[in-house]
């Protein structure tokens, strides 16, 4: 950024701080991060940022064919031949001095357009999808490519866009006293070209590494300016910035390779020997969130340092970017906008800091009616079946109607995650709306505010899938009985 205070004398002071071009973005958070303002010397220089993204095996990536654009009618084979390539160039570079025995095995599938509707992507670790420019509901950010995980699936989706985008300086100016200033901004724009071969190897090459868990790799503003320039090569394929001007060549560097193995030891993909670490810091407000709800979420910063620098991913049930902010001490409690109510669903939160390696998730429904759609489906996936005998357990177990979703609340609180508060006004809320249905028993003549052991115990045990519906809900029986969940007339 170049800034310049002007004053009645004209005479002028020129503060040069070069502000350059993001080339590939990790995650959402950095994307607001890097493009306002270079990487701070914070996080120190010619080292890694760190990624909690992990594979667990040698990884399957799935690259779709982008549908047909009538503008560039080979931009399909393209973008999946430049994959292939990449692909290739890792596993060559990661086997260097490996023998005749390569333990760095990487899988690609080409899946073409008219395979994508029946093809099974459970076997798919990292999907690639290719688009002309980003989705997300705002079209608030430009850029390359973005990596994207899901801490609750393991799978990691990737976008890569093909348009070409190009710097744009514009003057911004403003008064503060007698002194007028003025600091240019870049606003980069997409210019409706097709990118370069190179500029979309690059990108490939870079977001892939992002899935196997690196992060961007962190040099000085000097040196930087220099790589921008074409005056020195890129030290690294994670240099979060775009070289567009001289260099035509890109490459996986042992710096790239050696920061793998350090993740994952000598033996492959197959073993992590560097766990990122999850901390528990993420909450919503309640997982379900009606149509005029304001939608709250918290995270306990209580930990966190004045230089502490993290973000959140809100992902939709997609995997698709749908926000990103970024997150400091200062800010811990978050209100979202009105368009996660207006689009209805499931979105996943994530928290990631990468200077620490840490994450956390959490997820929320959104936009629900009184009498929700999300209720209704549920009701009718479940038959309805005429009470004939009231005091017979077919009966019983007929009445309970859980969705699936419940069973994170119920392991977090079998963890201790979960306060005993939270988690009982969770099971009130969604037994008041309707969408967990329990058989009223008759209340006990004896009531205690104290849960018994073995109800968190069972709900552990039900998250894990290792009881049923229906012993589960006889805990929930207990807690009605008992008078610590009142149900409603």
């Amino acid at each position: 950024m170049y800034t310049t205070e002007k004053n009645n004398s004209d005479s002028t002071r020129n503060n040069k701080d070069s502000r350059l071009v993001v080339f590939a973005i990790v995650l959402g958070f950095l994307i607001t991060c890097i493009m306002v303002q270079p990487t701070p010397y914070a996080y120190g220089v010619n080292a890694f940022l760190q990624m909690p993204i992990r594979v667990q095996h040698s990884p399957t990536i799935c690259a779709l064919e982008p549908q047909a654009d009538q503008n560039f009618p080979k931009v399909g084979s393209k973008v999946l031949d430049l994959t292939e390539y990449a692909v290739l160039d890792w596993k060559t570079k990661l086997n260097e001095n490996a023998g005749k025995h390569p333990v760095w095995n990487i899988n690609l599938i080409k899946i073409l357009l008219g395979q994508q509707n029946g093809f099974d992507y459970t076997k798919c670790d990292i999907t690639i999808h290719f688009l002309p420019r980003p989705q997300t509901k705002d079209e608030e950010f430009v850029a390359l490519g973005i990596t994207i995980p899901n801490f609750e699936t393991g799978k990691t989706n990737i976008e890569i866009y093909y348009l070409d985008f190009q710097p744009n300086w514009k003057m911004v100016t403003w008064w503060e006293g007698n002194t007028e200033y003025y600091t240019y901004v870049n606003e980069p724009y997409y210019t409706g070209n097709l990118a370069t071969d190179t500029q979309l190897a690059i990108t490939i090459r870079h977001e892939i590494g992002h899935s196997f868990g690196l992060g961007h790799y962190v040099v000085s503003y000097e040196r930087r300016e220099n790589i921008v320039k074409g005056m020195e090569d890129m030290p690294s394929i994670m240099i979060d910035t775009a070289t567009i001007l001289g260099v035509t060549h890109y490459d996986i560097t042992s710096y790239d390779t050696s920061e793998i193995k350090s993740i994952y030891g000598q033996g492959g993909f197959d073993t992590v020997s560097n766990e990122p670490k999850r901390v528990h810091i993420l909450y919503t407000g309640k997982p379900i969130y009606l149509t005029d709800d304001r939608i709250k979420l918290s995270i306990d910063t209580s930990q966190f340092t004045n230089d502490t620098q993290g973000g959140l991913l809100i992902v939709d049930s997609n995997n698709t970017l749908a926000d990103y902010l970024s997150i400091s001490k200062s800010n811990s409690t978050v209100y979202l906008g009105s368009k996660y109510n207006d689009e209805k669903g499931k979105y996943l939160v994530e928290f990631i800091n990468p200077i620490t390696n840490e994450y956390d998730y959490t997820s929320f429904v959104s936009g629900a009616q009184q009498t929700t759609d999300i209720i209704v489906a549920q009701q009718q996936a479940t038959p309805k079946v005429t009470q004939q005998t009231p005091s017979t357990n077919k009966t019983l177990q007929t009445m309970v109607q859980i969705p699936t979703w419940i069973k994170n609340n119920a392991k977090w609180w079998s963890s201790d995650q979960l306060g005993d508060a939270e988690f009982i006004q969770g099971i009130q809320y969604l037994i008041d709306k309707g969408v967990m249905v329990v058989p009223k028993s008759q209340p006990s003549t004896s009531s205690s505010d104290q849960i018994p052991k073995w109800i968190k115990t069972n709900a552990g045990w039900w998250a894990d899938d290792k009881i049923t519906d229906d012993e589960f809900v006889k805990g929930i029986e207990y807690l009605v009985s008992s008078g610590i969940i009142k149900l409603n007339g």
